[in-house]
């Protein structure tokens, strides 16, 4: 087990990443943190500051950290104004001098220099000279990965959370990991048992509290984390990855809906937000790796065997891409400063969006009616970040492939998410639909809904037309959650455990008097559902819209009905 963790220490290619691992150690060693790392404030040398007993020899210490990313060669134990010699004269000269409390003063003093890496043999001499020379002033350490990795074995990972049985479905997914069609449930069964949660997401008898539900929720995060940057290797796939990460994050926040008050603002406030930032830093490297292939045509579609292939890969980096950009553009705020900064980041991605949407012409040909999940966070991430013209031409291109879908009986998104449905009855490799393929569609209703908000009333009302003239036996319908949606949003599918459906729907020829229904339904009940989001009152509105797409639940009417109205 320490082999796997010092591998995944190896892997952090950002300081900030064992930045944040770090102070998450310290706290299961018994120490109590005094300062985290922060950017842009001068720190004269300590990037973390901690205070407790030495776990080993019971000594009352101030133990401060200066933290580095990689190896430490030459270059960076003497190279510049931020390598590690300079780090710790600082510490010497400022930090010890100014910077000291009172209730630090009688304390032991020990550094420790903190990398990813190791120490290289070139700086050995110099290091063993320098630790020697100021052993009056301090206790001086190095932690390499395997000195890391032994410590979180020890501390983080012990025996008492961390069974054998955990231990070897962390292997046996990491193993895996580079599996497109591995469905991560070593993983799950992982997560599951550390959470105290049953396949139903219930709590189990005697679930843990306090210092052990925090405790519970950072290895959850470290599991996933490890298992997520196992799939960054040559051979890996990074999609496992951020899935793993979202699973990570949105049963960890579902667990804490289960805790009581006290116990959920403490796991919100530490072990969730270091999962939070987890998916980010995971999001954007997945976004890095894709990026490239959203402004070539047919980047990741051209060598599949089939539409259907093409259709389902399309489809899921839609949803993918449109889940990152709300995330970064619903990321809560401080400042100005931190506003640009999120608001940058979102239209970057929603750039690369808009020309995945653009370079892959199947991405208008959905093949499963819960591709309009996916479509209506797309919506809501072009529209949001000022691309609406980018969606009615969108739009136009979904409305023209499922109106000829349902006319011809070929290539129809499917309701069902079975493969072999589509295969045998959905006509896409030939032959007609089925009649039980044509039975019903999420998919109109969700056109029809976006024309109307769009202002494409044209649109709808031909939508409306076909779909009383060509199409007459198709329920048209959509989902509507109710109060208990929170219950079952962030574990697993919530439409079939809560809500109703509204069906058949029967759309009136004119668009006004369709926006008039959209309004009533708005303004109904089914409207103060959304206001009732854990996840919004914490700030956290993506979480929601994540979830949503990860467990494949249409997303709630009323959230994208609120748009009409609005200045697009």
């Amino acid at each position: 087990m320490k082999l796997v963790i010092a591998e995944y220490l190896r892997t952090l290619k950002e300081r900030d990443e064992l930045d944040r691992l770090l102070p998450d150690l310290l706290v299961e060693m018994g120490y109590v943190t005094v300062a985290r790392p922060q950017t842009g404030n001068r720190q004269y040398g300590v990037d973390i500051a901690a205070r407790g007993k030495n776990p080993e020899t019971g000594i009352d210490e101030l133990l401060l950290l200066v933290v580095k990313q990689g190896d430490i060669g030459r270059p960076e134990w003497d190279g510049n104004s931020q390598a590690v010699y300079q780090s710790i004269n600082d510490i010497f000269h400022v930090y010890l001098k100014s910077h000291l409390e009172p209730q630090d003063q009688s304390r032991s003093i020990r550094i420790v220099v903190a990398t990813s890496g190791e120490l290289k043999q070139t700086v050995q001499p110099s290091w063993s000279g320098f630790v020697t020379d100021n052993q009056a002033k301090a206790i001086i350490e190095f932690w390499g990965a395997d000195a890391i990795a032994t410590l979180i074995e020890k501390h983080l990972l012990d025996e008492h959370i961390f069974h054998d049985e955990d231990r070897r479905d962390l292997r046996r997914a990491l193993a895996l990991s580079g599996d497109s069609e591995y469905d991560r449930r070593d993983l799950h069964r992982l997560f599951m048992r550390t959470l105290d949660l049953n396949n139903k997401g219930q709590l189990i008898d005697k679930p843990k509290t306090g210092k052990a539900l925090l405790k519970a929720l950072r290895i959850v995060n470290l599991s996933a984390q490890a298992f997520a940057h196992w799939t960054l290797g040559d051979d890996g796939d990074t999609r496992q990855g951020l899935l793993a990460v979202e699973r990570a994050m949105l049963w960890s926040w579902h667990r804490i809906q289960l805790a009581d008050e006290k116990n959920r603002k403490d796991a919100i406030a530490e072990p969730f937000n270091m999962i939070w930032w987890g998916y980010y830093r995971f999001a954007s490297q997945y976004f890095a790796r894709i990026q490239p292939h959203c402004f070539v045509e047919n980047s990741l579609t051209r060598y599949t065997s089939n539409g259907v292939e093409s259709s389902l890969i399309a489809f899921e980096q839609i949803g993918i891409l449109a889940s990152i950009a709300l995330f970064l553009g619903f990321h809560p705020i401080a400042t100005e400063e931190e506003k640009n900064y999120w608001s940058c980041n979102a239209n970057v991605v929603a750039d690369a969006l808009e020309a995945w949407l653009q370079n892959n012409g199947v991405s208008t040909s959905p093949c499963l009616d819960r591709h309009s999940q996916d479509i209506t966070l797309a919506m809501f991430a072009l529209i949001g970040m000022g691309r609406a013209e980018a969606a009615k031409k969108w739009l136009r291109k979904l409305f023209r492939n499922v109106d000829y879908a349902y006319k011809a009986k070929k290539f129809v998104p499917i309701a069902t998410d079975s493969l072999d449905d589509m295969v045998e009855e959905g006509g896409w490799l030939g032959g007609q639909a089925s009649d039980r393929m044509l039975e019903m569609s999420w998919m109109l209703a969700t056109i029809a809904g976006w024309s109307v908000i769009l202002g494409m009333d044209e649109l709808y009302e031909m939508l409306a037309k076909n779909a009383k003239d060509d199409y007459p036996n198709v329920c048209i319908q959509l989902w509507h959650p109710e109060k208990d949606l929170y219950q079952h949003l962030y574990f697993r599918q919530a439409h079939f455990k809560s809500g109703v459906a509204e069906a058949p729907i029967q759309l009136p020829p004119l668009a006004e008097d369709y926006r008039k229904q959209m309004d009533i339904i708005r303004q109904s009940e089914f409207g103060k559902v959304i206001l009732e989001s854990p996840a919004t009152k914490a700030g956290l509105i993506a979480l929601d819209l994540i979830a949503h797409r990860h467990f494949s639940t249409p997303v709630a009417p009323v959230f994208w009905y609120s748009l009409m109205g609005t200045s697009i």
